[in-house]
């Protein structure tokens, strides 16, 4: 997902024909509502507060927060209303939420170069907030984000000017230039210390020595948040024990920390004790301990918060490569009713078995899947979709009559969780009401970390299975051994020409045209040896069980 700029924005709504388009467009891009709550929209929700409205957001039980509404946007909703006769306390627009998302994919067509969808229009709200200096945490709050990592893809890393930025702006609240060059020296030489960790535990002990070392501090630790606590990762200036009375004294401000995404300071007998949320992509990773010797001004907690931030993408990046590189893995199968899960709820409700074909992690902390439907239609799997709270977007890829393929994006389910904590989803499928998703991690992950960060946020989940397994290793030579066995000799032949004459390149060197004439065969026959070729090619790449029935049987 990708959010649009500002002039794409205006040009989806000169493209809108109905009054009804343009208010949707602007309740998605400009008040950050989920097409499941636009349909739920009444001017009775609308309240005025001086010169400044408020839209009360609900759900299917009621309020579940406040959104703003700018004048013009409030006005669009009762001129609205006055055109269709809805009283006030009635909803606007009585349609489903999935001909809400419909209309959007509509507008966007009229418009070359434009592919929109109502989630989009969410990331242009987020986004355009943020550009005007909106603070994430009140972005977050407004749109109905969970978390501030979910706002993450919209937000730069921070590099020294951010620091120097931030810190300047409050150099007239107790900060001094001298200050500003410590705390823009720390992040530089942390970031530096940061790259050449290899494991979770470096980059935990290299930050602890790093801080400790620093003007004004006079401990540093680093806590994991696993299940509903912490546990110590390093420590630099105090001993383990220290840690663990602390983080026992402080656990309520340590998981408000992480919970909210903001810097916290703690009054101790021996000085402030500074509570940072380390934050990876898609959820929190833990806290951090900073013990200082003299009181954290605005500034300073700027600069700790970029700090967390650098430690944050430091562990995520080791994590990475240790579960890319690990030979020995361990998978999990997590059984999950139909209240956990979205894809279990589907298979309870339409009485159909689901089978995830692929999954990608996405921008805002959420997964993408790809499902491919078996006993029910593509028109009441999408309804579902656009209906569950779990679920932010949903498209259809193919229908088959009584099956489907469709694209869906989740941001709640027991596969989110597991992979917040490290994990990798293996495989997913629901049949007769109950799903079972199975992940893995690499062979020394903690594994109670995984299972308590699942089931605490889903109850309802188990686990079902636990088994250790080994990674066949390929080489490069091998790969292509498996690939060339799988193509015909057209194929090969097509695919090798096309990349030596520069098909694939930008600009390209060879149109399909003169590809077609140099290979002496028509235009249409040149595209199917082509298509089959790359789709041999990529399915070779992302197949994990290379040599299993359902793989070969892929590539035919």
């Amino acid at each position: 997902m990708t959010a649009p700029d500002a002039q794409a924005y205006e040009r989806l709504r000169r493209a809108t024909r109905t009054h009804r388009e343009d208010l949707v467009l602007r309740l998605g891009g400009e008040v950050g509502l989920r097409p499941a709550e636009m349909t739920r929209v009444r001017l009775a929700d609308v309240e005025t507060q001086r010169d400044h409205r408020f839209l009360s957001v609900r759900d299917a039980d009621g309020v579940v927060r406040e959104a703003y509404l700018p004048a013009e946007v409030a006005h669009d909703l009762r001129k609205y209303a006055g055109s269709v006769g809805v009283a006030d306390d009635e909803p606007l627009l009585t349609v489903s939420p999935r001909r809400l998302q419909m209309l959007v994919g509509e507008v966007s067509d009229r418009v070359a170069g434009v592919d929109v969808s109502s989630r989009d229009l969410r990331w242009y709200f987020a986004a355009d907030r943020l550009d005007a200096g909106v603070p994430p945490r009140v972005v977050c709050a407004l749109g109905g984000w969970k978390r501030v990592a979910h706002l993450e893809p919209l937000l730069s890393d921070p590099d020294r000017d951010d620091v120097v930025a931030a810190l300047t702006d409050d150099l007239g609240d107790g900060n001094t230039a001298t200050d500003l060059r410590r705390d823009v020296a720390l992040a530089a030489d942390l970031g530096s210390a940061l790259v050449g960790a290899a494991t979770g535990a470096a980059v935990a002990q290299t930050a602890c020595e790093r801080l400790a070392a620093a003007d004004g501090v006079r401990f540093a630790w680093l806590a994991e948040r696993t299940g509903s606590g912490f546990s110590s990762r390093g420590a630099d200036g105090v001993d383990e024990t220290a840690v663990e009375r602390a983080l026992a004294a402080h656990e309520a401000a340590a998981l408000a920390a992480v919970s909210d995404g903001d810097v916290t300071v703690e009054r101790t007998g021996d000085g402030p004790l500074v509570l940072v949320p380390v934050a990876r992509e898609g959820g929190a990773a833990g806290v951090l301990g900073i013990g200082t010797t003299e009181a954290v001004s605005d500034g300073r907690r700027e600069a700790f918060a970029v700090l967390g931030t650098q430690i944050g993408h430091a562990l995520a990046a080791v994590e990475r490569k240790r579960l890319l590189l690990a030979d020995t893995v361990v998978e999990l199968d997590f059984r999950c009713p139909a209240g956990s899960s979205f894809v279990a709820g589907l298979s309870a409700a339409l009485d159909c078995g689901v089978e995830l074909s692929g999954v990608v992690p996405v921008a805002g902390g959420s997964l993408l899947y790809y499902l491919v439907i078996d006993g029910a239609g593509a028109d009441p799997v999408l309804d579902r979709a656009a209906a569950s709270d779990a679920v932010a977007d949903a498209r259809l890829i193919e229908d088959y009559g009584d099956g489907a393929s469709v694209e869906v994006v989740v941001d709640a389910s027991p596969a989110l969780a597991a992979v917040e904590s490290g994990a990798r989803v293996r495989s997913l499928s629901a049949e007769d009401g109950g799903a079972t998703v199975t992940v893995e991690l690499p062979g020394e992950a903690d594994v109670r970390a995984v299972v308590d960060a699942v089931t605490d946020a889903h109850p309802a989940v188990s686990l079902a299975a636990k088994r250790q397994a080994d990674r066949p290793v390929e080489t490069d030579e091998g790969f292509r051994k498996r690939l060339t066995d799988r193509l015909s000799d057209r194929q090969a032949t097509v695919l090798r020409a096309a990349y030596h004459s520069g098909y694939f390149a930008w600009p390209r060197g060879s149109t399909a045209e003169e590809l077609a004439d140099s290979l002496d065969v028509s235009s249409p026959t040149l595209h199917n040896h082509l298509r089959k070729a790359q789709q041999k090619l990529l399915t070779a790449f992302f197949d994990d069980a290379p040599d299993s029935p359902s793989a070969a049987g892929r590539l035919d």
